[in-house]
């Protein structure tokens, strides 16, 4: 009797598990928004190289509290949604802050969503019946793990190997990358073009791929790096920083302002455009504080949001540019002749300087 007992409980749970899949074996598109508000779009994710894993949950489900932190515990091992793999977990019934809630009991740091932003809709889409089920979806489309069965007894060393048997590798996710400065100013009169600088500094443990720069569909985007076009992808080094030069192509030669979306391993990243077609090159704001002036073998020039410095001549021609994410920099000055020339910041703050050798 005790044996038939174990094996009715085995094959009831073993259903059970059956009943916890998706029927699909080809993704459907969908856009949902998370607890914090973040949007995120399926096909977007899979176009830029990354396959989707998603925990279909909900709050008081027993079993999604039991395998939560195995969860958790692969998605630290692949990388944290830097590299082959993006977690989502996606509730039908749980509200913002109910999921809110759950993110911060179980240590979630990958979006949750619940019904409020769509997470009903993609149950439906899916044919998801019964909570948890684990779904995986790869850069093709295509479903190879369709449910929690297939990743059975379940750990996070279970979930990493069922990863790696599709191709999908672990990576480090220590560290952070960041783009600077959030916002660029662009400048160009009829026959020059001053580039932007944005500094791309990867503090993770790997090498990090920008898939590609992109730009809203008013202006057309140019990117230079070490005199090599990167528009459509380039790679920054663990530890390293590479400053990228920006140009944009626009239609009309007037001022605008516009966005930068950059897609890498590691995260996707906006910056805000600001163009003026036009360089006027002559004092417009004092608020920079400049010295020596007149300077001889360098000059201090301090201020707010200096980012790119760039030095022109009396005659508006561009004679050197420097980047700083600091208050102050010092910039060398004994290989400029004597004479009058302009410091222009990022912000578009112009100081007039006297270099005077004695």
């Amino acid at each position: 009797m005790k044996k038939l007992s174990i094996l009715i409980a085995f094959l009831l749970f073993g259903a059970g598990l059956r009943a916890q899949q998706t029927n699909l074996t080809q993704a459907v598109d969908f856009t949902v928004t998370d607890c914090h508000g973040q949007t995120y779009n399926l096909f977007e994710i899979l176009d830029r190289g990354q396959a989707v894993f998603i925990d279909f949950f909900f709050y008081s489900c027993g079993q999604c509290q039991v395998i939560s932190p195995y969860i958790t515990g692969s998605y630290t091992q692949m990388g944290c949604n830097m590299h082959d793999v993006f977690y989502i977990e996606i509730s039908y019934i749980d509200s913002d802050a109910v999921c809110q809630q759950w993110a911060n009991e179980y240590g979630v740091e990958f979006p949750t969503v619940g019904r409020d932003g769509g997470g009903n809709e993609v149950f439906d889409l899916y044919g998801i019946n019964a909570c948890p089920t684990l779904v995986l979806i790869m850069p093709d489309r295509s479903i190879p793990i369709q449910g929690l069965l297939q990743l059975y007894p379940f750990s996070a060393q279970d979930v990493v190997n069922a990863m790696q048997q599709n191709g999908l590798q672990p990576h480090d996710c220590t560290g952070t990358l960041t783009v600077n400065p959030q916002t660029l100013h662009i400048y160009s009169d009829e026959t020059t073009y001053e580039p932007g600088l944005l500094t791309i500094s990867n503090m993770t443990a790997e090498d990090v791929t920008v898939n590609a720069f992109t730009a809203d569909p008013i202006f057309a985007l140019h990117c230079m790096y070490d005199g090599q076009d990167v528009t459509e992808g380039m790679s920054v080094a663990a530890g390293q920083a590479a400053t990228v030069e920006v140009y944009v192509d626009v239609p009309v030669k007037e001022t605008f302002e516009g966005k930068m979306y950059i897609s890498t391993s590691a995260g996707n990243f906006e910056v805000n455009i600001i163009y003026e077609s036009t360089l006027n090159i002559g004092e417009n704001n004092s608020t920079l504080s400049l010295f020596p002036n007149p300077a001889n073998e360098s000059v201090t020039l301090q201020g707010e949001n200096l980012g790119v410095v760039s030095i022109y001549n009396a005659l508006g021609q561009k004679v050197e540019t420097f980047f700083t994410e600091e208050s102050q920099i010092v910039i060398p000055t004994s290989k400029y002749q004597n004479g009058i020339y302009f410091i222009r910041t990022s912000s578009g703050k112009t100081q007039r300087l006297v270099i005077a050798h004695e």
